[in-house]
């Protein structure tokens, strides 16, 4: 059904040059599909732009003359609805005469109007990325320089404000950092239990999970901060908060088993076998389980380079004499 209605002549000359809006776009188009005399109005006002174009840009266009071309063009048409599309016709023929007299050689441009308001520019929102493993460690360079290597199934959130005022990241479970020294601004890793971790220029390793957070400091000093505890580390110490009962641990760390995910090896000296486990468990897919809790407290020295862990259990069982057995996912220790 035909829909016969009045088109703005403004509107339809800024569709051409597409410089309206989107709802000024889609009323033209709606328009349009209203009425076949509609869309052929359209082209004739597109067709006498274009010839408009045409025109020698060195010459001032004689009102008369392009009057005549343009109404001797739309005649030539049969069907249209001659008046209007004249009236249309003659707005392009204006903005012409006017970009013709203003543009001529030699004439100078009018100074824009410059209007000054006081708007607030809004900043924009830091860009924001996340490192994310599955399988496979990960090590990348910071904006600030600074380098991380994270562990499997870990997560860590960085934006570009490292590179400017802050540098904060967001850690979901482990990762070793090596911070680019800056006294003006010191790096602060969270975590989803409100624990914040603040150095300035140190390396150290972090474990940020449900139930705890724990950071083991190999060079410089780390604070560590959660609600109203805080606590200082320094190189060979170790802190962690327990977030069930809301105690805090601090010692000296004594073995360089938590390299494990950096340096593919497992070092043990003298570490009671239930952390061996517990590494092991965060280390491969199968699970290591220790059935008979009298075998917790063995103490292990050996080095492991990057061995599958049926050959760590095999060790383990000829080190201790135990029995391992397996069922499904899952070893045994008894």
């Amino acid at each position: 059904m035909k829909q016969e209605y009045p088109m703005d002549d403004g509107l339809l000359i800024r569709y051409l040059l597409k410089e309206c809006s989107v709802e000024e776009a889609l009323a033209v188009e709606e328009w349009l599909r209203s009425d076949e005399v509609n869309r052929q109005s359209l082209e004739a006002l597109r067709f006498a732009w274009e010839a408009g174009l045409k025109a020698s840009p060195s010459r001032v266009p004689d009102p008369e003359e392009a009057w005549q071309r343009m109404e001797r063009r739309i005649e030539r048409r049969s069907g249209l609805r001659v008046m209007r599309i004249l009236l249309a016709s003659a707005a392009v023929i204006a903005l012409l005469l006017a970009a013709s007299v203003l543009f001529q050689p030699g004439r100078p441009r009018p100074e824009p109007v410059v209007q000054h308001k006081s708007v607030p520019t809004p900043t924009p929102a830091p860009a924001e990325r996340t490192l994310r493993t599955l399988q496979q460690v990960q090590t990348d360079t910071l904006p600030d320089r600074s380098v991380v290597t994270l562990n499997r199934k870990s997560s860590l959130l960085v934006n570009d404000e490292l590179r400017s005022q802050k540098r904060t990241v967001r850690l979901e479970g482990e990762a070793f950092f090596h911070i680019t020294p800056d006294k003006d601004r010191p790096f602060v890793i969270s975590t989803p239990q409100g624990v914040d971790i603040t150095v300035l220029g140190t390396s150290f390793n972090v474990k940020a999970y449900a139930d705890f957070t724990e950071v083991i400091v190999e060079t410089g000093r780390v604070q560590m901060k959660r609600f109203d505890r805080t606590v200082v580390i320094g190189a060979n110490e170790m802190a962690r908060f327990d977030h069930i009962d809301s105690t805090v641990q601090v010692k000296k760390n004594l073995d360089r088993l938590y390299r494990y995910f950096r340096s593919r090896e497992f070092e043990c000296d003298q570490t009671p076998l239930w952390k061996v486990v517990n590494v092991l468990n965060e280390a491969y897919d199968d699970s290591v389980v220790i059935a008979n809790p009298r075998l917790r407290g063995l103490a292990l020295t050996a080095r492991f380079n990057n061995e599958s862990l049926e050959s760590l259990l095999d060790v383990l069982s000829e080190t201790f004499e135990i029995q391992v057995e397996k069922k499904g996912h899952i070893y045994y220790l008894k």
